[in-house]
């Protein structure tokens, strides 16, 4: 045998022969547990804000991301009365999170979150670039998620041919209870460190009306969501007491520091009859890292029972967007939304923005579904997935979007813009909070 490289010292032992050590000792973290947190407002009106506090005293920080709200819910009649048996009224996709228009967080009464009545789009695209079968065949059905198709605009739950609708029938079916847990998708639940000690947290849950929560094929639709439940489980980490007295030093010069994601969501409106829509300025002075575009129906954005707010409709044949005049990340995408069904250069773009490109992972939208209620069009306008943590530098500039359709628009449509941001959080001694975001 010889040796490949001319480093001949530097040998390699297979974990396999590492007989005499062990793993290192965990003495940081105590214990784990979840604190429920209850509203301190009525979640009985729809029209009122739920408002849940979650107390920052104590030695104990918080776990954003394994924090997890819970609901327990069901569909009646506007009077108050149950469904009848094969009615055919049913519930969106992800109604834990999509029963929300808006979330605003707070630290310690410092906003951190930003103020928008889109906060169910932010999540489905949050849960459409991360997730995969994996998690919508297990632990994403807690939140009922059951993924849509075609044709996804059917809102007869009981008997139409949307299976996702169908089987979130099966839940909801004659007012039956049903209750839901998850994460929530707002920034800062996104954190991978622990939020320190001596910050409280507030929450503020703006509902979204009946109209566009639930969809139904009934001839004169009249219902509301009645929650029964809610609260917030915090999941609080107590660390040894060494590490608290070694924080508490290093606080003295400087600040605990939270890298974070910071997404932004927006819409245009797109006129009937259009063969084209230009949109300039979508984000203007700062740069996002990575943005994404889809078209729906006016109609569903505004609330109807009739519509789904989550058909991204296929009728795009060509699509560019263009950073400081220049297109990126390439030259305009051209697609087939005819007979050919080609689409394959949009498609790769969402695995390529989701960094799942060249990978053995996935996400939930397959080739076929793409057209069919998931026409993503995502862009990534800044290096990443280059194997390690890092932080892009913030970039100035204009972005500007240009898309042909296919044919003239049918209907009024929505323009929908997802973008990230970079965004840095900061907690100081006296728990001051920084939110510096771009």
């Amino acid at each position: 045998m010889a040796f490949l490289s001319d480093k001949i010292t530097d040998i390699g032992l297979p974990a396999e022969l590492s007989l005499f050590t062990v793993p290192p000792n965990q003495v940081a973290v105590d214990k784990i547990y979840f604190n429920e947190c209850r509203p301190v407002s009525s979640f009985n009106t729809e029209d009122a804000p739920i408002e849940i506090t979650v107390p920052g005293q104590g030695n104990e920080y918080i776990d954003l991301r394994r924090s997890r709200l819970y609901v327990k819910c069901k569909i009646v009649k506007s009077d108050g009365s149950a469904l009848a048996a094969q009615e055919k009224t049913g519930i969106i996709n992800l109604p834990l999170q999509t029963m929300w228009s808006q979330i605003d967080t707070y630290m310690n009464g410092k906003l951190v979150s930003l103020n928008t009545s889109y906060y169910a789009w932010k999540a489905y695209l949050k849960l459409l670039l991360s997730s995969g079968d994996d998690a919508s065949q297990s632990q994403l059905q807690s939140q009922l998620y059951y993924p849509d198709d075609d044709d996804m605009d059917n809102a007869d739950a009981y008997g139409g041919n949307n299976s996702g609708l169908n089987l979130r029938y099966t839940f909801t079916q004659q007012s039956r209870i049903f209750d839901l847990e998850g994460p929530l998708y707002e920034d800062i639940f996104r954190i991978d460190k622990y939020l320190v000690n001596g910050v409280d947290l507030h929450l503020k849950l703006f509902r979204n009306p009946a109209a566009f929560v639930l969809m139904s094929k009934e001839a004169s639709p009249g219902y509301k969501l009645q929650l029964l439940d809610v609260s917030f489980k915090a999941c609080m980490v107590k660390v040894d007491s060494g590490i608290l007295i070694n924080h508490a030093e290093i606080m003295k010069d400087k600040s605990a520091k939270y890298p974070l994601n910071r997404t932004e969501v927006k819409m245009s409106t797109c006129p009937l009859g259009s063969g084209s829509f230009i949109w300039q300025n979508v984000w203007s002075n700062t740069l996002p890292t990575k943005a994404a575009f889809c078209f729906i129906s006016q109609k569903a954005v505004n609330g109807g029972y009739e519509k789904n707010p989550f058909n991204f409709q296929n009728l795009v044949e060509e699509i560019a967007l263009y950073v400081n005049g220049e297109s990126m990340p390439a030259r305009p995408m051209k697609i087939d939304v005819g007979t050919n069904q080609n689409h394959v250069t949009p498609f790769v773009n969402l695995f390529e923005a989701a960094e799942k490109w060249n990978k053995d992972a996935g996400l939930e939208i397959t080739r076929s579904q793409f057209a069919k209620g998931y026409a993503i069009y995502a862009f990534s306008l800044a290096p990443s997935d280059l194997g390690e943590e890092y932080l892009n530098l913030v970039r100035q500039g204009n972005v500007r979007l240009e898309v042909k359709f296919a044919a003239s628009t049918a209907e009024t449509l929505n323009c929908l813009a997802y973008a990230e941001f970079p965004a840095l959080l900061e907690v100081d001694q006296s728990r001051d909070i920084k939110y510096t975001k771009v």
